[in-house]
Parts: C-alpha cells; structure tokens; sequence
C-alpha cells in the first residue's frame, strides 16, 4: 500500500458484534475503489476486535487500541489523527457501505473541490438486513443548511469529508450524551459558510437494532437535538423549527420503545 490513500475510513469500535462488525469489514474490502484505508480505534471492552481482524489479514486495515475507555468523541478524534489521507470516510461498526459508495463519494469530492462534507441517503435495515424503509435528505447546499435548524440534515454514517477542514473547525466536540457530535459538527461548519452536499442514492445500509446505539440511545439523542440547536440557532428558529422542537420534547415523556416506533414511522419511508 501507497503512503498515502486517497480514502481513509474511519471506524470507531467498542464491542464489536461479531457478525454485523464482519460485515463492515466486508463492505470496505469489497469496495469497486480499492485505493484506501480502514482506522479502527477501538476501547477495551469484554469483546475484542482483534480476535474478528484475525480473518481479515489485510495491510490497509489499521487497528488501534486505547488503553482505556474514552468516549466515542475521542475516538473519532483519534482517527482522524491517525488517517493518512485528506479525504475522511465515516463507517459505523454494524453497518454496510454498498460497493460503490466510495468511488462515487470520492469522484464528486475531487470534481466539486468546494464540498466540505458530503453524505447520502440510507437504506434503514433491520437485525438480519431486511429493509426497513429509507432516510431521504435534501442534497443541495442551502436546503441542507436550512433543514439543520429542523433536523439533522446530513447521516453521519454516510459522509466522506475533507480532514483538514473538519479538524480546522475543532473536530468533533460535544459530549454531554454519546450521540449527535456530528450534528454539533454540521452545525458550526455551516456557520462558518463550510459547502454541504447528499448524494440522493442510498450508498450505506444503516442498522437498527436492539444492542445499537441507534436505538437504545434514543432519548439522548432527543436531549442532544434539543441542547444543539439551542447553541447554534437559539432565536433564529422559525414556526417549523419550533414546532418540531416542541414535538421532540414531548417525545421525552413517552416510552423508548413507542419512541423508537415512531422514529422509524416518521423518518423512514418505503
């Protein structure tokens, strides 16, 4: 392998599963662009990567342990810190990049030098990789930046960014729940006039399910959304914006699993 990629995906592990964590793995080495790399931070926990990385003897994996627990914050900053390439591919443990998500994510970057971030819409899959539905985002600059006062316009398990600008603007930052450090991140690039785009295909298949962060996190990402957007917009948030928080903090009050149920009702479509 070349010193420096063009790609460098970064992973942040922490009990890995091991079949969904296989099949991350898996969807990098099976990419049509073979030009990178896969950084896996990992912090010690009972299950470790090392013994699933056995099988996959590849040199463009790298794999780092921290000698103790940290945050998912951290590791993320870790990895950008370790990537030798400009160009930054996130990939969750237990989710799956189509085949050609890099090539495509990595041709539009070089072709629209002006593109900071650059994600893609989601295939929502289930436990055993039936779909669920889809999570479709605006994909032009202005209605992505507009939509972030409403939502998180942008799946952060899709994007590829470029590095330097992501660590020019702190990296990831917030803390306070182990959700929404991207949306924090989307937020204060958009401020400072950064260039968002979403491809409108579903390049990554996003899994819910009942041990993933992204269900059993609910509630936090609801505390998370709401502090967020009262950092970065506070009174600038027009009628929609408004009512939507509004709703969000009903949905405080009611169970995870209707929440959960809900989230998917309203969020992903066939």
């Amino acid at each position: 392998m070349k010193s420096k990629p063009i790609v460098s995906v970064v992973m942040p592990v922490l009990n890995p599963h091991p079949v969904y964590f296989r099949q991350a793995i898996e969807s990098i080495l099976n990419q049509t662009l073979q030009d990178w790399e896969l950084v896996i931070v990992e912090d010690p926990s009972p299950r470790s990567a090392a013994e699933i990385l056995k099988d996959y003897p590849d040199p463009r994996i790298r794999h780092f342990v921290n000698p103790q627990r940290t945050s998912l914050v951290q590791q993320l900053n870790r990895a950008l810190h370790e990537a030798k390439a400009e160009l930054i591919a996130r990939q969750d443990a237990d989710d799956i990049s189509e085949p050609e998500r890099l090539e495509k994510q990595v041709k539009f970057m070089e072709s629209h030098p002006e593109v900071a971030v650059l994600g893609t819409w989601l295939r929502v899959i289930d436990e055993e990789g039936r779909t669920l539905g889809f999570r479709r985002y605006p994909c032009d600059h202005d209605d992505i930046v507009r939509a972030m006062k409403i939502y998180n316009s942008v799946g952060h398990p899709s994007v590829v960014f470029r590095r330097e600008i992501v660590l020019k603007h702190g990296g990831y930052q917030y803390d306070k729940f182990p959700v929404a450090q991207d949306y924090d991140l989307w937020c204060r690039m958009a401020k400072n006039g950064m260039k968002f785009a979403n491809l409108p295909e579903p390049l990554v298949r996003y899994r819910v399910h009942r041990g993933g962060i992204k269900s059993s996190k609910l509630k936090d990402t609801l505390k998370a959304t709401i502090e967020i957007k009262r950092i970065h917009f506070g009174k600038e948030l027009d009628i929609r914006a408004k009512l939507r928080l509004m709703g969000e903090r009903l949905l405080l009050l009611l169970p995870p699993k209707f929440v959960l149920w809900l989230f998917l009702k309203t969020s992903v479509k066939p």
